[in-house]
Formats: C-alpha cells, sequence, structure tokens
C-alpha cells in the first residue's frame, strides 16, 4: 500500500513495516560514517625509521553541539523530545503517543526529501513516534507547504510563528491519532492529536538539556475544543548561535 501524504490532507497508513532501528533517543543512524584513526605503526619495516605520531583532529564545533532534549515537569518528564542526528544531518523530534491502538511505522515521507517517521516502544514500554527532518528544512524553512495552524485554528504554542508550513496524516485506518508537522525557520513542530485529552486541561511546559541548565523548546498538552480533538504538541526551537554553527557545517558539505 502506498504512502500519500499531502498538506492539509489526512492520508490514511495501513500498513507497517520498519527500515531503520530506533531508540529511546529517536532514529538510530541509518547509515555510518567510516572514521579512519591515525596511528604510529612500526614493524620494522620502514627502513628502521619511525612514523611520526599524527595529532588528532580536534572535534569541531558541530561535533560538540549536544542539543538532546527532555520535558521538564508533568506526568511526561523526562520523555525525549530532541536531538541532533549529526551523522545524517537532521533534527529528530519526538512525541509520546496517548492511548489508543498502536501501529508499528517506518516511513520515508514523500512531500520532505530525506524526511522519515518512525512509531516504536522506549526502554519503559512507553508508545512514541519520532520525526527525523534535514537540517536545510529546519534552517531555512519549507516554502512548499501553506502555513497552517493548530486543527481548532489556535496559534501553534510556543512557535516563533503562529503558524507554519505544515502536513498531515494518520498513523493507521483506524488510529484517532493523526499526525501534523509544522516546519518554520529554527524550528520543527509536531501535534498529534488524541480524544482522550479533555477540556480545559491544558499546559506547557519546557524542554530542557539533561543537565536542566538550557530550554531548547516546549512541550504542550492541548485541551480539546468543541468539536476538536485535544493533543500533545511539541515545539522545538534552535537558538540563533546553535543554527549559525549548523549552517556552517552544512555549507561545507552541501553544495
Amino acid at each position: 500500500m502506498k504512502l500519500l501524504i499531502a498538506s492539509q490532507l489526512v492520508v490514511l497508513v495501513g500498513f507497517a513495516f520498519s527500515l531503520s532501528a530506533c531508540t529511546g533517543g529517536g532514529f538510530e543512524a541509518l547509515s555510518s560514517v567510516a572514521s579512519n584513526t591515525n596511528q604510529s605503526v612500526d614493524n620494522g619495516s620502514n627502513n628502521g625509521q619511525s612514523t611520526t605520531p599524527t595529532t588528532p583532529t580536534a572535534p569541531s564545533a558541530y561535533d560538540k553541539l549536544d542539543i538532546d532534549g527532555y520535558v521538564a515537569g508533568g506526568a511526561y518528564d523526562g520523555n525525549f523530545a530532541m536531538s541532533l542526528d549529526k551523522t545524517n544531518n537532521a533534527l529528530l523530534v519526538n512525541l509520546p503517543i496517548p492511548a489508543g491502538p498502536f501501529s508499528n511505522i517506518s516511513v520515508d515521507i514523500p512531500d520532505l526529501k530525506g524526511a522519515k517517521i518512525k512509531t516504536y516502544y522506549d526502554v519503559n514500554n512507553r508508545a512514541q513516534v519520532a520525526i527525523s527532518i534535514p537540517l536545510q528544512y529546519v534552517l531555512h524553512g519549507v516554502t512548499t507547504l501553506p502555513a497552517s495552524k493548530l486543527p481548532n485554528g489556535n496559534p501553534l504554542p510556543a512557535m516563533p510563528s503562529g503558524e507554519a508550513p505544515s502536513l498531515a496524516f494518520s498513523l493507521n485506518n483506524n488510529s484517532e491519532n493523526k499526525i501534523r508537522i509544522y516546519i518554520g525557520v529554527n524550528a520543527v513542530g509536531m501535534f498529534i492529536e488524541s480524544s482522550y485529552i479533555p477540556e480545559y486541561i491544558g499546559l506547557t511546559l519546557p524542554i530542557k538539556n539533561k543537565a536542566q541548565t538550557k530550554i531548547l523548546g516546549y512541550f504542550s498538552i492541548v485541551p480539546k475544543s468543541g468539536s476538536y480533538n485535544g493533543g500533545l504538541f511539541v515545539a522545538s526551537l534552535i537558538p540563533n548561535d546553535i543554527a549559525k554553527i549548523i549552517d556552517d557545517h552544512l555549507s561545507g558539505i552541501i553544495h
């Protein structure tokens, strides 16, 4: 069955298969980068001369980046929310899946080349959904998708703009857990609908690094509004200084 995804169109995904492994930290690297370690070798066959040891290359500013983020507080305290996939130059964004049927899905997102979505169970046996968005979309935004707000018409929680280019789909034929992805400049949002979120129960919590010293985004519980389901929303925000480091890195590998 072919996955069809269109902006503002809920597409039913009625199949499940696995393209890549996933851990509590989101997608594992889908391709490995060979790293050569320069070592000094003297096997006595180099005319009796020793090879001068090579000084290890210092890690780049990009290599040093740490934007692993976790929900800080509330019932979802400690839930993984975002990370930087340095191997694949992508931003990982993650949400817990509220109560309901679970489908094991791992597929590409056709409307966003290189983007992927996967559902999985974390180490605590909690259902999760993760998306992998190439960093060039994160830094420069997407112009091929129309902008939209939450399904109920409210502005996107904690996003720089109240609306952003988006696309929508469902996890399976019978699932109420419809997913919407929003891509702004230096910001990615994801919303998962759920009929289990009642009215008047709204809450926004920060997403922090493991040391609890830096805010990297926000996690929101969106209450039901009239005929519109509530749900969970994550806003992953890239600070300007980090965006500059990422942009410098990408400029060296994308021609």
